[in-house]
């Protein structure tokens, strides 16, 4: 389920809580100071030291293409990456994105998305808040609610007003702000910028269409799951357990990210479709044009995009390209020797 809220509704939550991007307003999100943004070290094998990542080389008959599996919200123990994402940038000359949040046509989509996103919050206001005289107290276990009370610190006095469904909705809004950073594409959004290598955007203006019906698929599947399990169940699982970071999309784990893609496609067929087999058979021509280019291209995509029979792995390999996973030094220090990728790669 948090996987499913961070495919698109990341970009919906974002939209309300940053407004129009900005250069810096980017860099700051992304702790940018703290990348080794020149890190070159990647291989195709595993060796001393390399782990597997989520970044995959496809050869073109006079190019590269870098498929790189992203997380779109990361936390800043996350930072920094494997090198091999930072490799696959710096041996790429154009760069493709889901979404370009600094582009005339990304901020004019977030300008239109707003306010029909501000209607949605406004007509689901009952489902988030109790009535007035009613807390979490009076509908969760002692427990939880001691938990929760220690959780959130002085911020509970807040939040106790809040149903478990506006507890569970808000705590995705607020993993955009405080110590969780902006995704992997964020990043190399922003370099790409700086660094004036041309970025193209995988989705167009329809994408917009989509972040509505998914807070909606969202809605529902919270509510389903809080009458089946009981509120108390739910958000132990949810928010309490605190939850290991995700590190399937780090080392490109397949098996982790098919699982997530069952779950979504049990919980939500319909929107399943949409947001991943139909974008990604959207997708797949631009990147077939990109490999038969002669410029090295990064293309970043959510993990979940990868996997599975409909996923950009297995599309491209019935294309005919055969993808090869790259490895990298995890976590790789700022200031820490670099080796050049063409000593690394076999």
């Amino acid at each position: 389920m948090k996987r499913l809220a961070n495919t698109l509704a990341a970009l919906a939550l974002a939209l309300l809580a940053m407004g129009c991007a900005s250069t810096h307003r980017l860099a700051e999100r992304t702790r940018l100071s703290q990348h080794p943004i020149h890190e070159t070290r990647m291989t195709n094998q595993p060796g001393d030291g390399y782990v597997p990542t989520g970044v995959w080389r496809i050869r073109g008959a006079q190019n590269t293409v870098y498929l790189v599996g992203t997380c779109h919200i990361v936390s800043e123990e996350e930072i920094p990456f494997p090198s091999a994402f930072y490799a696959a940038y710096q041996d790429s000359r154009e760069i493709y994105v889901e979404y370009d949040a600094l582009s005339f046509s990304g901020q004019w989509m977030t300008i239109r998305s707003a306010p029909g996103l501000i209607r949605w919050l406004l007509a689901h206001q009952s489902d988030f808040n109790y009535p007035k005289g009613q807390t979490l107290a009076n509908h969760l276990s002692d427990d939880t609610v001691k938990q929760l009370r220690t959780l959130y610190g002085a911020d509970f006095a807040r939040k106790q007003h809040l149903t478990p469904l506006g507890l569970l909705f808000w705590d995705e809004l607020e993993s955009l702000h405080g110590d969780n950073a902006g995704g992997v594409d964020d990043l190399f959004t922003l370099l790409a910028h700086r660094d004036s290598k041309p970025i193209r955007a995988l989705d167009d203006g329809k994408v917009a269409d989509l972040i509505i019906p998914t807070m909606d698929s969202i809605l529902a599947t919270y509510t389903r799951k809080l009458a089946e399990r009981g509120p108390d169940a739910v958000l132990k699982e949810a928010i309490l357990d605190h939850p290991d970071e995700d590190t399937d999309w780090r080392h490109g784990d397949v098996s982790a990210a098919e699982k997530e893609v069952a779950e979504m496609k049990n919980d939500a067929p319909a929107l399943y479709q949409k947001l991943l087999p139909e974008r990604n058979r959207q997708w797949l021509p631009r990147i077939t044009q990109a490999l038969r280019g002669k410029r090295n291209t990064m293309v970043l995509v959510g993990a979940m995009h990868l996997v599975g029979n409909e996923g950009l792995l297995q599309l491209l390999r019935d294309d005919g390209f055969k993808a090869e996973q790259m490895y990298g030094i995890d976590r790789p220090k700022l200031g820490e020797a670099t080796s050049t990728v063409s000593q690394h790669q076999r």
